[in-house]
């Protein structure tokens, strides 16, 4: 199986909107449904991941719903955990509140190789930079936390990753961080944060390099009327 998660459950305090990211209009289409179109012909299922607090505002058929807060991480261990996941399954994870076409989808599938792959763009200072180590690792930094960034790769928000390993990793990551009282307990915010998954265990991954591709993301309301006054998607 081929799954599509498309997570949803942020609070995206950035953006300053009553309605989440993911529902904003984009040219006659919302954010999510031109992501869902762009992902269902490269899945056998696509699920959107949402929170009990924002369910309601998500009308679709394939829905799962997580409580949040805990980290991104923490929302696609939710995620994996309600679906049956077997040894051979793989699985596309996307921020719901970036914007991806289908091109992205067709490189991954047409590099896959059982192993975790995370698209990526090099820039001169990234917001998150990710490094290929050897023996197909990966360890990450991060500017938020104040780590020490220098010019690299950072990824697109999204990965195609062996579903079965991720969602093992992500228990091994969890079990390691959460105290007797349930919660986590982590240098980063006592959050259980996706990217650390590949500093924390040692799930197989590999960067690959996207040439020309163009970064549709947006965090705020500016750079979402900026997106709105392109003609490329």
């Amino acid at each position: 199986m081929i799954y599509g998660l498309i997570i949803c459950a942020g609070r995206q305090s950035r953006f300053k909107s009553e309605t989440p990211k993911a529902l904003v209009n984009l040219k006659g289409k919302t954010l999510l449904k031109r992501n869902i179109e762009a992902m269902e012909p490269f899945c056998d299922k696509v699920y959107v991941v949402c929170s009990i607090e924002n369910q309601h505002f998500f009308k679709v058929e394939n829905k799962i719903v997580i409580s949040s807060g805990k980290g991104s991480g923490d929302a696609v261990w939710q995620s994996l955990e309600k679906l049956n996941i077997e040894k051979g399954d793989s699985c596309f994870v996307l921020w719901g509140d970036s914007l991806q076409n289908a091109s992205i989808y067709k490189f991954l599938k047409s590099n896959y190789r059982g192993k975790t792959i995370i698209p990526c763009l090099l820039e001169e200072k990234p917001y998150v930079q990710i490094i290929q180590n050897k023996e197909d690792r990966i360890s990450v930094k991060f500017s938020k936390f104040n780590e020490p960034i220098t010019k690299g790769y950072h990824d697109l928000s999204v990965f195609y990753c062996n579903a079965y390993d991720l969602l093992n990793k992500l228990r091994e990551f969890r079990n390691k961080i959460l105290d007797q009282n349930e919660k986590y307990k982590h240098k980063h915010n006592n959050e259980m944060e996706f990217l650390d998954v590949f500093n924390e265990t040692n799930i197989k991954a590999n960067l690959k390099e996207v040439e020309a591709y163009k970064d549709f993301s947006f965090n705020t309301i500016e750079q979402y009327e900026q997106l709105l006054e392109r003609d490329d998607f």
